[in-house]
């Protein structure tokens, strides 16, 4: 068993990341997609699995294992490809709007860009108050079902 699987509580968490790229992963995004195009990063990925899935050394000798990493490489090119959409969108998602004054003209000041994790708060403040909701609701008819069955 590797190292990684051996000490998951520390690898399954980012390790790499400083700080500030933990609050705006979009950091690594925009770092990332400057230095690496989807093309050359295509082509990094088929050169190293040439290399290693032309050989017979561990664990590249076992045919399920070879399975493996091209599936890992399907995957990770989605996950990149994802990320590279979610970069380009970012400046659209997070451009300020101007806000409308009362006769629905646009105002000449911008408003603040989006704040996520603001956003990400409220959304699971609702959600929380949904499912308190949706409790409410079955424990009511609960006992409403419970007592005509009683009858």
């Amino acid at each position: 068993m590797s190292h990684f699987q051996k000490n998951k509580e520390f690898y399954d968490k980012p390790i790499r990341l400083s700080e500030g790229e933990k609050k705006d992963p979009f950091i690594v995004l925009d770092e990332f997609f400057t230095d690496y195009n989807l093309s050359e990063i295509r082509e990094i990925n088929q050169q190293a699995d040439q290399a290693c899935l032309s050989t017979d050394t561990p664990p590249f000798d076992d045919p399920d294992k070879r399975n493996q990493v091209i599936y890992y490489r399907e995957s990770e090119e989605k996950v990149l490809e994802a990320a590279s959409i979610l970069l380009q969108n970012r400046a659209s998602f997070l451009k300020p709007v101007p806000p409308q004054d009362t006769q629905g003209e646009a105002k000449t000041s911008l408003s603040d860009p989006i704040d996520l994790d603001d956003l990400q708060k409220r959304v699971m403040d609702i959600q929380l108050k949904v499912a308190e909701l949706c409790k409410m609701v079955v424990n009511a008819w609960g006992e409403k079902v419970l007592k005509s069955i009683r009858r």
